[in-house]
């Protein structure tokens, strides 16, 4: 079940005895150091999981991680669990190094590369001053046209063929046919230059900052777009091209909402949540994934289980694999693994030749 963030009790902390407990954590009265001790342990457990899954010897290789940075409320809260993991080992001379490498992706496409007096620069200079154990490093999404597993070539339509990436990728994301797209496309995107970036830099593994309500909205928009067949590689912990691990995805999001309010330091990264992000929009644009979003933080309070259950079930899929991978989202697609998908609507004369590779739930992202 999950806590009840803020709200006060007359019994003794659960864990420590102390009588100040004021905060719900998981049905049971929690003090401040408490709450935030089981924070930090969750996702140390992960940390502790993924070294034993890539540890290749008797003796322990040093623990290169790349991990991914929004400036969101968990990617914060798996930032500073980086740091004090990595001032920890760093104290002890026995102890395998651990070397975390942050690498926030700037999505914002109105500027042509990396300038650096950006938004994402001037909030990265702060995450640097508060975290000196973790190395950051900035990335531009057009980075994402030299991407080596994306076949940009069949991705890409003439008319994409600006002077500039970012002019050629935000051409090619204004094309696509709705605000869903756009949304899938830009997820993808982000991940796969995440993922090459890990695999340049010989990392052990690729860390993403997704809380167990996130995962659960990550699993319904799959479904939804269509590539409900990628839900074991996209949710679950473990190897695709590398090593994936999400070390947030035993903790609900309001779970780090309240830890990042108790930890006064993290919540000042962290930009007050936008009041109009709940307001009603125009359906055109808001995408199937803003959508279930929404939805998944409003029922995580009163039916916590049911955001839960959904993460564990996926952890339960058994990983197919294919033999050739889809340019766009990289999951191995069968020789009639398409077809399976599609079934009728797989049979489109009018879509592009270059598009019959990718997979049904990617054509669909290209085509509407």
């Amino acid at each position: 079940m999950a806590s009840s963030p803020g709200n006060a009790t007359s019994a003794p902390c659960n864990r420590c005895k102390d009588p100040a407990a004021p905060h719900t954590l998981r049905n049971y009265p929690t003090c401040r150091n408490c709450y935030v001790d089981y924070v930090e342990a969750k996702a140390g457990r992960r940390l502790g999981a993924l070294a034993r899954d890539t540890r290749t010897s008797a003796r322990p290789a040093p623990r290169k991680y790349l991990a991914g940075l929004s400036f969101g409320p968990s990617s914060t809260a798996m930032t500073n669990v980086l740091d004090g993991s990595a001032r920890f080992h760093s104290s002890r001379k026995s102890s395998p190094a651990f070397e975390p490498l942050v690498v926030h992706v700037d999505t914002n496409l109105s500027h042509a590369g990396p300038a650096q007096d950006t938004t994402a620069h001037k909030l990265l200079a702060r995450y640097r001053e508060r975290f000196p154990n973790v190395t950051f490093e900035y990335v531009h999404l057009s980075q994402a046209l030299r991407i080596k597993s994306m076949d940009w070539s069949s991705l890409l339509r003439a008319g994409d063929r600006a002077d500039h990436d970012t002019h050629r990728l935000r051409a090619f994301l204004d094309s696509l046919p709705s605000a869903t797209s756009r949304a899938d496309m830009l997820r993808l995107l982000v991940r796969n230059l995440l993922l090459d970036m890990a695999l340049d830099r010989s990392s052990s593994a690729l860390l993403l900052g997704h809380s167990t309500t996130a995962l659960a909205s990550l699993t319904l928009s799959e479904v939804a777009n269509g590539r409900g067949f990628t839900i074991p590689w996209q949710i679950n912990d473990g190897p695709y091209r590398m090593h994936v691990y999400y070390p947030l995805r035993e903790i609900l999001r309001n779970e780090i909402m309240l830890y990042l309010d108790l930890v006064p330091s993290l919540r000042d990264l962290v930009p007050a949540d936008d009041a109009s992000s709940t307001s009603v929009v125009s359906h055109k644009d808001l995408s199937i994934d803003e959508v279930i979003r929404r939805y998944f933080d409003g029922v995580e309070g009163p039916y916590s289980g049911i955001v839960t259950n959904v993460v564990r079930t996926t952890g339960k899929l058994d990983r197919a694999t294919g033999s050739d991978g889809c340019p766009m989202c990289g999951m191995g697609v069968d020789e009639q693994g398409d077809s399976r998908w599609a079934g009728e609507l797989g049979d489109d004369d009018a879509k592009p030749g270059s598009w019959t590779r990718l997979c049904y739930g990617c054509k669909r992202t290209m085509g509407g």
